[in-house]
């Protein structure tokens, strides 16, 4: 026999080699696994902070475009406070003239007024009842007097209005 020549190698012999080869493999996994876990980790962290960031965001640009849109309302009320000698009835004209501007300025921005007219179905979710009255000629549930419009924007209402409500007979 050449001494030169291997010889094979029984089964019980090539096991350890297989298992470090096997061990080696899974500890490249696990070292793989953990680095993307913390990659997925950075990135839903990042994700959140730039939620945060673009709500802040919004929330200023929507703020900026309500005072922008009631910056005209303002400067004719400086204009008014430096008119002297108006009479009552240029004075009440005038506050008509700053009530309309500042009515526009907020529907500018997308608020709606809500005026509930006698004999309209009372809404609970547009209208506040303040008291029941009767009234005749109004259906029982229905608005029986209007006393303050409410405001809405969008599907939010800002402020219901304040309606009396015609009572159940």
């Amino acid at each position: 026999m050449d001494a030169t020549k291997e010889t094979p190698q029984t089964p019980a012999e090539t096991a350890p080699a297989v298992e470090l080869d096997r061990v080696a493999a899974l500890e490249k996994e696990v070292t793989e696994l953990k680095e993307a876990r913390l990659r997925a980790v950075a990135d839903l962290q990042n994700t959140a902070r730039r939620g945060v960031e673009n709500e802040a965001r919004a929330r200023t640009q929507g703020v900026m475009g309500a005072a922008r849109a009631i910056f005209p309302v303002l400067d004719h009320v400086d204009l008014a406070l430096q008119q002297k000698g108006l009479s009552a009835e240029q004075a009440t004209q005038a506050l008509a003239m700053l009530r309309e501007e500042l009515a526009r300025s907020l529907e500018k921005v997308g608020v709606e007024r809500i005026d509930p007219k006698v004999g309209d179905t009372f809404d609970p979710g547009v209208h506040e009842a303040v008291m029941k009255q009767a009234v005749e000629g109004v259906d029982p549930g229905c608005v029986s007097m209007a006393f303050q419009s409410g405001y809405r924007l969008g599907d939010s209402v800002l402020r219901p209005a304040k309606v009396a409500v015609q009572p159940s007979e």
